[in-house]
């Protein structure tokens, strides 16, 4: 996804417009979630604390890339707690008011999701959000706190990992 450099911040203050980024990046920011985390009912709820928490802390930014950047950053983490949070509580029995999945049940993208959720998180978020989100390894070794050769190890690791789940998936050897 291009992007216009700096149509989003108020060029005094260098802060962002988040209704403006809100329209332009909520969308991409949920199926982003949504494939990270496999649920899309999560999904929408951490994008929205995403836009709450950047909404609070308010912070300055110094381009849209900027402001692109932190979004997924702050989205990253919510996922990374949230899942964290949904293993721990993973031991609690069902209570019978679990939807049931829909008619219009889409087999490869459930194998993606399964696939994905069976790498280590950093991996999955890696991939998710250089091929998905476009960000470049030298955006990501930044976002992510870590060294570019780590988000090359990352993007290679996830892929040759993804690539035998997925697999593993198709011919129903995994569940």
């Amino acid at each position: 996804m291009l992007r216009q450099p700096d149509r989003v911040l108020s060029m005094s203050a260098m802060k962002a417009d988040w209704r403006q980024l809100y329209e332009e990046d909520a969308t991409a920011l949920m199926r982003y979630l949504s494939r990270l985390t496999g649920d899309r009912e999560m999904a929408s709820d951490l994008m929205q604390e995403t836009f709450v928490q950047g909404m609070r802390a308010n912070p300055e930014f110094g381009s849209d890339r900027s402001a692109h950047a932190w979004l997924y950053r702050t989205a990253t983490n919510l996922g990374r707690n949230a899942l964290r949070r949904r293993r721990l509580i993973a031991f609690v029995s069902f209570t019978g008011g679990e939807h049931a999945p829909s008619a219009g049940f889409d087999v490869e993208a459930d194998q993606v999701r399964r696939a994905l959720r069976s790498l280590p998180f950093d991996h999955a978020a890696t991939l998710l959000l250089h091929y998905y989100a476009g960000f470049q390894r030298d955006e990501l070794a930044k976002l992510q706190g870590v060294s570019e050769e780590t988000v090359k190890s990352r993007l290679a690791r996830g892929r040759k990992s993804f690539r035998a789940a997925y697999g593993r998936l198709e011919r129903g050897l995994a569940r």
